[in-house]
């Protein structure tokens, strides 16, 4: 797209005039965290295609007799997680700021990799939008769509994320949602029962093993403001916070999940995400030709279950 500097250029003038300005001058709006990443045990990986297997036990124990009457049997469920390619191409002329109030960010140097321009816009701009971009367009609501060439692809569009994972294995049968209805977001006390409603809904098995479970922001909220009109501020002496009571579940709001009223959960180790490359996210390649300034690197995630069938969600979004 370009650097628009129309408006400095209308309000400042087509002029550079030292005033003292630099980098701290320049202000920024809030981004999202990725904070969904922490709902995941990472794995790195060459494979484009993670796979394993999910292993079902038949029982063994059976009343005696003498004859040999075998019981015992192991069944295999093929479970694979495919990653994503993703990549990030920009590209600048800096020498359009060096007759505004933003030349402070040119430099004297020919090669204008030099200039205090790029480290700005790698550290402040590319960097921390790659992040925002991935918790917001793609861990969670991301439909993978292959490019088409030479066009550059839509958001949301890199990867399979969290929603078409979930309902992709509901549609398979691995996963049967647990009904809940629609979260009653404006009614607090009301969704701490369907939150509950939903914990005591999990398979007992996994009643006391820790998890974590997704929801909205404003859920969250929600659900802390609904649990403290119920119970109070401290119950049985301990502050209640973020567990629903008398479970292991930790509520966590995740900036991915919008507006969403899917609400998931499942053991620690059971979600993963598959990273190649992962360190390029924070390091981009500057190259210029002739005076343009190009920056690029690439890597590669995807995200999924080892066991869809211990993953627990609602009956909520499912398209």
């Amino acid at each position: 797209m370009g650097l628009l500097i129309t408006d400095v250029v209308t309000q400042f003038g087509a002029y550079y005039l030292n005033q003292g300005q630099n980098l701290s001058r320049l202000y920024q709006l809030l981004r999202s965290a990725t904070t969904t990443e922490s709902m995941f045990t990472p794995v790195n990986t060459d494979d484009t295609l993670w796979r394993a297997a999910k292993t079902l036990f038949s029982r063994v124990v059976q009343p005696f007799q003498k004859a040999f009457t075998p019981l015992a049997g192991v069944t295999f469920v093929p479970v694979a997680i495919e990653q994503f390619k993703m990549k990030v191409d920009a590209q600048e002329y800096p020498d359009e700021l060096e007759a505004s109030w933003l030349g402070f960010l040119d430099g004297a140097d020919i090669d204008r990799k030099a200039w205090p321009f790029v480290r700005w816009y790698v550290e402040v701009y590319l960097i921390p939008q790659i992040k925002q971009d991935i918790e917001l367009n793609e861990i969670y609501q991301g439909v993978y769509v292959a490019p088409t060439a030479g066009t550059p692809g839509a958001a949301g569009t890199s990867m399979n994320g969290l929603k078409k994972t979930i309902n992709g294995h509901i549609t398979a049968g691995r996963i049967t949602p647990i009904t809940t209805g629609a979260l009653q977001i404006t009614t607090p006390e009301t969704l701490v029962d369907q939150f509950e409603a939903f914990a005591d809904g999990i398979h007992k098995d996994y009643w006391n093993i820790p998890m974590m479970l997704g929801c909205s922001e404003s859920a969250q909220r929600a659900f802390l403001r609904g649990q403290e009109r119920k119970y109070g501020k401290n119950t049985a002496g301990g502050e209640l916070g973020n567990r629903i009571n008398n479970t292991n579940i930790t509520v966590v709001g995740l900036p991915s999940h919008r507006t969403t009223e899917k609400i998931w959960c499942t053991p620690v180790g059971n979600a993963i995400m598959l990273r190649k490359r992962m360190q390029n996210q924070t390091a981009v390649q500057v190259e210029n030709v002739d005076r343009l300034l190009k920056f690029f690197t690439d890597f590669s995630m995807g995200i999924g279950f080892i066991i869809p069938e211990i993953v627990f969600t609602n009956d909520r979004d499912l398209v």
